[in-house]
Protein backbone atom coordinates (compact mmCIF):
# COMPACT_ATOMS: atom_id res chain seq x y z
CA UNK A 1 0.00 0.00 0.00
CA UNK A 2 3.12 2.50 0.69
CA UNK A 3 4.39 1.83 -2.38
CA UNK A 4 1.22 2.13 -4.24
CA UNK A 5 0.74 5.70 -2.24
CA UNK A 6 4.40 7.00 -3.50
CA UNK A 7 4.23 5.81 -6.84
CA UNK A 8 0.63 7.69 -6.86
CA UNK A 9 2.18 11.25 -5.52
CA UNK A 10 5.17 10.63 -7.57
CA UNK A 11 3.19 10.44 -10.66
CA UNK A 12 0.78 13.37 -9.10
CA UNK A 13 4.15 15.49 -9.16
CA UNK A 14 5.00 14.77 -12.64
CA UNK A 15 1.66 15.63 -13.85
CA UNK A 16 1.53 18.64 -12.11
CA UNK A 17 4.75 19.83 -13.31
CA UNK A 18 4.11 18.66 -17.34
CA UNK A 19 2.03 20.96 -19.63
CA UNK A 20 2.01 22.19 -23.53
CA UNK A 21 4.11 25.15 -25.34
CA UNK A 22 2.70 28.53 -24.08
CA UNK A 23 4.46 30.02 -27.18
CA UNK A 24 1.97 32.67 -28.88
CA UNK A 25 1.51 32.87 -32.60
CA UNK A 26 0.19 36.57 -32.97
CA UNK A 27 -1.22 36.95 -36.18
CA UNK A 28 -0.66 40.02 -38.62
CA UNK A 29 -2.39 42.79 -37.68
CA UNK A 30 -3.66 41.56 -34.19
CA UNK A 31 -0.98 43.28 -31.92
CA UNK A 32 -0.46 40.50 -29.69
CA UNK A 33 2.96 40.38 -28.38
CA UNK A 34 4.48 39.41 -24.79
CA UNK A 35 3.31 43.37 -23.35
CA UNK A 36 -0.29 42.56 -24.35
CA UNK A 37 -0.24 38.71 -22.48
CA UNK A 38 0.64 40.33 -19.78
CA UNK A 39 -1.34 43.12 -20.09
CA UNK A 40 -4.06 40.54 -20.65
CA UNK A 41 -3.17 38.63 -17.13
CA UNK A 42 -3.06 41.58 -15.20
CA UNK A 43 -6.49 42.95 -16.64
CA UNK A 44 -8.37 38.83 -16.32
CA UNK A 45 -7.37 39.93 -12.05
CA UNK A 46 -8.65 43.38 -11.87
CA UNK A 47 -11.95 43.19 -13.00
CA UNK A 48 -14.67 42.10 -15.59
CA UNK A 49 -14.28 45.94 -17.21
CA UNK A 50 -10.77 46.07 -17.47
CA UNK A 51 -10.42 42.11 -18.38
CA UNK A 52 -12.83 43.07 -21.37
CA UNK A 53 -10.81 46.29 -22.26
CA UNK A 54 -7.06 43.99 -22.49
CA UNK A 55 -8.76 40.49 -24.42
CA UNK A 56 -7.61 40.16 -28.48
CA UNK A 57 -9.90 40.85 -30.76
CA UNK A 58 -8.67 38.30 -33.13
CA UNK A 59 -7.50 34.37 -31.71
CA UNK A 60 -3.83 34.76 -30.57
CA UNK A 61 -3.09 31.08 -30.67
CA UNK A 62 -3.94 28.21 -32.79
CA UNK A 63 -6.95 26.36 -31.62
CA UNK A 64 -7.64 28.28 -28.39
CA UNK A 65 -10.94 27.27 -27.98
CA UNK A 66 -10.39 23.67 -28.66
CA UNK A 67 -7.41 23.00 -26.35
CA UNK A 68 -9.83 25.36 -23.80
CA UNK A 69 -12.53 22.88 -24.18
CA UNK A 70 -10.12 19.59 -23.83
CA UNK A 71 -8.75 20.97 -20.54
CA UNK A 72 -11.96 22.11 -18.95
CA UNK A 73 -13.58 18.69 -19.89
CA UNK A 74 -10.39 17.01 -17.91
CA UNK A 75 -10.13 19.31 -15.58
CA UNK A 76 -14.87 18.82 -14.95
CA UNK A 77 -13.98 15.02 -15.12
CA UNK A 78 -11.48 14.77 -12.62
CA UNK A 79 -12.69 16.67 -10.05
CA UNK A 80 -16.23 15.22 -10.33
CA UNK A 81 -14.96 11.66 -10.15
CA UNK A 82 -11.95 11.87 -7.72
CA UNK A 83 -13.14 14.45 -5.70
CA UNK A 84 -16.54 15.38 -5.26
CA UNK A 85 -18.59 12.07 -5.73
CA UNK A 86 -16.11 10.04 -2.88
CA UNK A 87 -17.08 13.34 -0.87
CA UNK A 88 -20.53 12.88 -1.52
CA UNK A 89 -19.90 8.78 -0.58
CA UNK A 90 -18.19 10.29 1.92
CA UNK A 91 -14.99 8.11 1.63
CA UNK A 92 -13.19 11.37 3.02
CA UNK A 93 -14.80 10.28 6.65
CA UNK A 94 -12.49 9.55 9.05
CA UNK A 95 -12.43 5.37 9.30
CA UNK A 96 -13.87 5.00 6.01
CA UNK A 97 -12.65 2.17 4.09
CA UNK A 98 -10.62 3.18 1.62
CA UNK A 99 -10.05 6.35 2.84
CA UNK A 100 -6.24 6.93 2.16
CA UNK A 101 -6.69 6.39 -1.07
CA UNK A 102 -9.62 8.22 -1.78
CA UNK A 103 -7.92 11.39 -0.34
CA UNK A 104 -4.62 10.23 -2.10
CA UNK A 105 -6.44 10.52 -5.72
CA UNK A 106 -8.16 13.58 -4.83
CA UNK A 107 -5.22 15.10 -4.29
CA UNK A 108 -3.45 14.01 -7.89
CA UNK A 109 -6.89 14.94 -9.09
CA UNK A 110 -6.81 18.33 -7.90
CA UNK A 111 -3.09 19.23 -8.93
CA UNK A 112 -3.64 17.85 -12.55
CA UNK A 113 -7.16 20.02 -12.67
CA UNK A 114 -5.09 23.14 -11.22
CA UNK A 115 -2.78 22.45 -14.18
CA UNK A 116 -5.48 21.78 -16.95
CA UNK A 117 -7.00 24.92 -15.53
CA UNK A 118 -4.13 27.10 -15.91
CA UNK A 119 -3.37 25.85 -19.29
CA UNK A 120 -7.54 26.68 -19.65
CA UNK A 121 -7.09 30.26 -18.33
CA UNK A 122 -3.77 30.93 -20.95
CA UNK A 123 -5.86 29.57 -24.01
CA UNK A 124 -8.95 31.41 -22.95
CA UNK A 125 -7.18 34.69 -22.91
CA UNK A 126 -5.74 33.95 -26.74
CA UNK A 127 -9.62 33.40 -27.43
CA UNK A 128 -11.85 36.99 -27.56
CA UNK A 129 -14.98 35.16 -27.15
CA UNK A 130 -14.12 32.96 -24.17
CA UNK A 131 -11.80 36.07 -22.42
CA UNK A 132 -14.41 38.21 -22.01
CA UNK A 133 -16.88 35.02 -20.14
CA UNK A 134 -15.35 32.81 -18.46
CA UNK A 135 -12.22 34.48 -16.84
CA UNK A 136 -14.20 34.93 -13.48
CA UNK A 137 -15.49 31.53 -12.96
CA UNK A 138 -12.34 30.20 -14.08
CA UNK A 139 -9.90 32.11 -11.98
CA UNK A 140 -12.45 31.05 -9.22
CA UNK A 141 -12.55 27.28 -9.84
CA UNK A 142 -8.63 27.35 -10.14
CA UNK A 143 -7.80 29.03 -6.70
CA UNK A 144 -10.90 26.64 -5.01
CA UNK A 145 -8.53 23.79 -6.40
CA UNK A 146 -5.09 25.38 -5.54
CA UNK A 147 -6.78 25.57 -2.20
CA UNK A 148 -7.83 22.07 -1.87
CA UNK A 149 -4.56 21.11 -3.32
CA UNK A 150 -2.52 22.30 -0.41
CA UNK A 151 -5.02 20.88 2.15
CA UNK A 152 -5.08 17.91 0.86
CA UNK A 153 -1.22 18.01 1.10
CA UNK A 154 -1.40 18.18 4.43
CA UNK A 155 -3.88 15.52 5.47
CA UNK A 156 -6.82 17.42 6.12
CA UNK A 157 -8.94 18.84 3.74
CA UNK A 158 -12.04 21.36 4.20
CA UNK A 159 -15.68 20.09 3.87
CA UNK A 160 -17.44 22.86 2.47
CA UNK A 161 -14.34 23.63 0.13
CA UNK A 162 -14.91 20.52 -1.30
CA UNK A 163 -19.00 20.55 -1.11
CA UNK A 164 -18.48 24.09 -2.68
CA UNK A 165 -16.68 22.26 -5.93
CA UNK A 166 -19.80 21.09 -7.64
CA UNK A 167 -21.37 24.62 -7.79
CA UNK A 168 -17.71 25.94 -9.38
CA UNK A 169 -17.57 23.51 -11.97
CA UNK A 170 -21.64 23.85 -12.79
CA UNK A 171 -20.60 28.16 -13.00
CA UNK A 172 -17.94 27.46 -14.86
CA UNK A 173 -19.74 25.16 -17.76
CA UNK A 174 -22.96 27.57 -17.58
CA UNK A 175 -20.43 30.59 -18.41
CA UNK A 176 -18.58 28.35 -21.07
CA UNK A 177 -22.37 27.45 -22.91
CA UNK A 178 -23.56 31.02 -22.30
CA UNK A 179 -19.81 32.08 -24.65
CA UNK A 180 -21.03 29.33 -26.92
CA UNK A 181 -18.63 26.69 -26.22
CA UNK A 182 -20.43 23.50 -24.95
CA UNK A 183 -17.74 21.65 -23.28
CA UNK A 184 -18.64 18.09 -21.69
CA UNK A 185 -16.47 16.26 -19.73
CA UNK A 186 -13.20 13.98 -21.00
CA UNK A 187 -12.65 10.70 -19.13
CA UNK A 188 -9.17 10.69 -17.57
CA UNK A 189 -7.65 8.24 -15.52
CA UNK A 190 -5.62 8.73 -12.99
Amino acid sequence: MRRLAALFVLLSLLLAGCGGSSSETATPGSGASAGASAGASAGASAGSTDAAAACPTTSTKSFAKTRFVADVGGAAFLVRRYIYQPYQAQKFQKGASGRRLALLKAAGAAAASVKLLKNASENAKADPTLCKTVAGPLSSLTSTLSGLTSSLGTGSFSPALVGGLGGAVGGLLDSTSKAGVEVTEQPTDL
